[in-house]
C-alpha cells in the first residue's frame, strides 16, 4: 500500500465522535436552570414585591435622616444654651468682683490707665494715702507713712519691702512734682508694688 492510501483513511475519520455529545440536553439543562432566575426577575409581582420594599427602605432612610437632623439641632440649642448660661454666669461674677472690689482702688487702676501723664501720678499718690490709712486702721503708730510703715516692718509681711518702694516713689512725685519723668510703665510698676501689699493686707 503507498503512502496516499494511509492518509487517505486518517483524513475521512473524524476526530472525535458526535454521537457523546448530546447539544440540545446541555442547553436545555442551562435552560431549565436558569428559567426560574428568569421568570423571577420576569414577573410583575417580583417587581411590585421589590418597589414596596425598596419604597420601605427609603422611608427608614429618610426617617433616620429626618431624626438626626432634628437630633443636631437640639445638640446645637442645648450647647448654645450652656454658652449663654456660662457667659450669664461670668458676667455675673464679674460684675459681683467688681462690686466687692475696693472702690477708692478700682479708682487708682482707672488712673494708672489713663492716656495722661498727670493721671499716673495722682493713681501713685492716691495709692500711697490709701497705704497710709490702712496701716493706721491696723492699729500701727506714726506721724508719716514712713514711720508707719517701719512700725509695720516688725509685723513679718512679706511684701513690706514692696510697699518702701513704692512710697520712695510717691515721696519722690511729691518733691519734684511735674519735674518728676514718670512713664505709664514705671506707673504700672509702682502701682503693683502697693497692689502686692494690699493683696497681703486683704483690702483688694
Amino acid at each position: 500500500m503507498d503512502q496516499q492510501g494511509i492518509v487517505q483513511p486518517l483524513i475521512s475519520k473524524p476526530l472525535f465522535q458526535p454521537t457523546y455529545i448530546n447539544i440540545d440536553y446541555v442547553f436545555n439543562k442551562i435552560y431549565t436552570a436558569i428559567k426560574p432566575i428568569v421568570d423571577f426577575f420576569a414577573s410583575s409581582h417580583t417587581w411590585v414585591v421589590l418597589g414596596i420594599i425598596s419604597s420601605f427602605i427609603s422611608i427608614i432612610c429618610i426617617a433616620i435622616i429626618i431624626f438626626s437632623l432634628v437630633r443636631m439641632r437640639e445638640i446645637q440649642l442645648e450647647e448654645k444654651r450652656e454658652i449663654d448660661h456660662e457667659i450669664h454666669e461670668a458676667l455675673l461674677l464679674d460684675k459681683q468682683k467688681e462690686r466687692n472690689q475696693n472702690p477708692r482702688w478700682h479708682y487708682v487702676l482707672t488712673l494708672i490707665e489713663s492716656s495722661n501723664e498727670s493721671d499716673w501720678r495722682v493713681a501713685i499718690i492716691e495709692a500711697d494715702s490709701m497705704l497710709e490709712e490702712l496701716l493706721r486702721n491696723k492699729g500701727f503708730t506714726g506721724n508719716t507713712t514712713s514711720e508707719l510703715l517701719e512700725s509695720a516692718r516688725s509685723n513679718g509681711y512679706q511684701t513690706i519691702q514692696n510697699a518702701w518702694d513704692a512710697h520712695l516713689v510717691r515721696n519722690q512725685i511729691a518733691h519734684a512734682g511735674a519735674e518728676f519723668s514718670l512713664t505709664q510703665l514705671e506707673g504700672r510698676r509702682v502701682i503693683k508694688l502697693f497692689q502686692s501689699f494690699f493683696e497681703e493686707l486683704g483690702v483688694i
